[in-house]
């Protein structure tokens, strides 16, 4: 005859915790009930197994070898529980959200409703990084859906089939925004080195531009803004030098007193790529064909 035996999973986390930290006081703590009240829950375990887990003397407690087994038992299960549950959290995710992270913010600006339109009733959800690795590392684990890189990504798979799709984006050019007094205000174009030892107007969370404008500008001192706001501000109201792109410019007027000198360095003058896996590329189709009418 089989017998049904009513434990819960709450009795197996606390089984679990005590063969990890090897006393009621301490197990008691990390599972948040009084020591009390956990010895009572594992009597209970131990009567509905009908076999002893413990061996008890008058101060002190231990798992016997039947309880080592249990508990080893009961983390298999207590992980699988857990593992189930995130992994149905993480599939409702995925299913109501899209989420993209992208090298630079301007590409995010312009994809994000883009998205919107295609993805209907999804969340938009994006990220900025500052290296390309994190970002591929980002898409095969899946915390994203698709990525923004700054080149198109050649892998393939064991197969040989192509690991990746990638679809050209925006492409972003960087200038300098000097004022008309300026001794390089008269130039058609400027190298990042040619603002050495400037003091620089900059915001702060710019993706892969910071790093390069602090590589290629010597001696610079970086004024760092975090609020677009106060930057637009400051750019209106001093003279210092500060920095805009060809998307960035559309939303960014330019104060009479200044003049915007593009810069020739290619490391400034990118084109994006959106990178998605080979296998979700069906479930794309619809957002590239936008991106292909965005441009």
């Amino acid at each position: 005859m089989r017998y049904t035996i009513p434990m819960e999973l709450y009795q197996l986390r606390q089984l679990v915790a005590f063969a990890e930290y090897g006393t009621l006081s301490k197990a008691a703590e990390m599972v948040h009930m009084s020591q009390p009240a956990l010895s009572r829950s594992m009597q209970n375990l131990e009567a509905e197994l009908g076999v002893p887990l413990f061996s008890r003397t008058k101060n002190h407690i231990a798992l016997t070898e039947v309880g080592v087994l249990a508990a080893q038992h009961a983390h298999v299960v207590v992980s699988a529980h857990d593992d189930m549950i995130g992994a149905i959290r993480e599939a409702d995710r995925r299913l109501r959200s899209f989420s993209f992270g992208s090298i630079a913010p301007a590409p995010m600006w312009e994809l994000a409703p883009i998205a919107s339109k295609v993805f209907t009733g999804k969340t938009i959800q994006s990220d900025l990084q500052e290296t390309e690795v994190s970002l591929i590392r980002g898409l095969d684990n899946g915390t994203y859906n698709l990525i923004i890189l700054l080149h198109p990504i050649e892998e393939k798979k064991p197969d040989g089939t192509p690991r990746y799709i990638c679809k050209a984006f925006v492409r972003e050019e960087l200038s300098v925004v000097l004022p008309v007094s300026h001794q390089l205000a008269k130039r058609k174009k400027l190298q990042l080195q040619d603002l050495a030892g400037e003091k620089l107007l900059i915001y702060n969370n710019i993706g892969f531009w910071y790093s390069v404008c602090k590589q290629k500008i010597p001696d610079a001192v970086f004024l760092e803004q975090s609020e677009h706001s106060v930057l637009r501000e400051i750019v209106h109201a001093s003279e210092l030098p500060s920095f805009i792109t060809n998307i960035t410019n559309t939303n960014n007027a330019i104060p009479d007193n200044k003049v915007v000198i593009p810069l020739s360095d290619p490391e400034v003058n990118v084109q994006f790529w959106c990178v998605c896996l080979a296998e979700n590329a069906r479930e794309y189709q619809a957002l590239f064909k936008a991106i292909e009418g965005h441009l």
